[in-house]
Formats: C-alpha cells, sequence, structure tokens
C-alpha cells in the first residue's frame, strides 16, 4: 500500500493515454512517521495482449516529496480496428525510493563496489482491460 495509484485512461482516435497518479503516502500505522522522497517514477506498460496497442512514449514523474500527488505518464499507439474486443495490458509502477536525513540530504546505499542513492523497486499493478468500443 505504499504508494497509492489511481488508473485514468484518456481515448483519443489514434491513442492511448494513461495517467497513473500516484499519491507518496504511507498509510501503515507502523510507519506513519516515515517519510520518503520517490524519484523517476514511471507508469510502465509491460505487456499487452494484442498488437493494436503498443507502448510508444513514458513521461515519468521526476521527484514525489512525501505526502504529495503526482501524474506518470504512458502513451500507447492504437489502432481500435485492429483490436479485437478486449485486449489486456500488464503493468507496473517503477520508482525509487529515496531516504533523507534530518537536513533533508539523501542517505547513499551500498550494494555493490559503487554507492548510489535510493532503493529502485517495482510494483506489478492489476492488468487493464481495454475495450474497442471506448475508442468511439
Amino acid at each position: 500500500n505504499f504508494p497509492e495509484v489511481l488508473i485514468v485512461k484518456h481515448f483519443f482516435s489514434r491513442h492511448l493515454v494513461i495517467q497513473a497518479q500516484v499519491m507518496n503516502v504511507n498509510s501503515s500505522q507502523t510507519f506513519q512517521d516515515d517519510v520518503r522522497t520517490l524519484t523517476d517514477v514511471a507508469f510502465v506498460v509491460a505487456e499487452s495482449s494484442d498488437e493494436a496497442l503498443l507502448p510508444t512514449l513514458q513521461v515519468p514523474l521526476k521527484t514525489l516529496p512525501p505526502r504529495a500527488t503526482g501524474s506518470a505518464w504512458c502513451v500507447l499507439a492504437a489502432s481500435p480496428q485492429r483490436l479485437d474486443g478486449t485486449a489486456f495490458l500488464a503493468s507496473e509502477l517503477r520508482f525509487t525510493v529515496l531516504e533523507v536525513d534530518a537536513a533533508g540530504a539523501p542517505l547513499t546505499f551500498v550494494e555493490t563496489n559503487a554507492p548510489r542513492y535510493g532503493r529502485q523497486f517495482v510494483e506489478e499493478l492489476q492488468d487493464m482491460e481495454i475495450h474497442h468500443s471506448e475508442f468511439s
């Protein structure tokens, strides 16, 4: 349940634009005071069941401060006339969690020989159904 994501689909004649509204909240009572900044938040269509819908562009969210909401976008080229009824899209939210010290400076994580800032996560989201009729 961290972060929360609301998916909004925008249909055009030859494109489908998916907006992932991301809320940087931690609803767990245990970690209520845990504040983290998210960086490089990307909504990714990992797989499409139909070649009539193909991802062409991603617009990630560069930074999302604690308790803030922002949007990441994915544009798919659409050929509604070739869409056989219903297509299914498997999607993911990819992001880096940046922990900061009391002064707001990012903490460094060392997992190999090279230090880096933040920890990367990939969260699978629920599959989406896209119907031919939604394009009309």
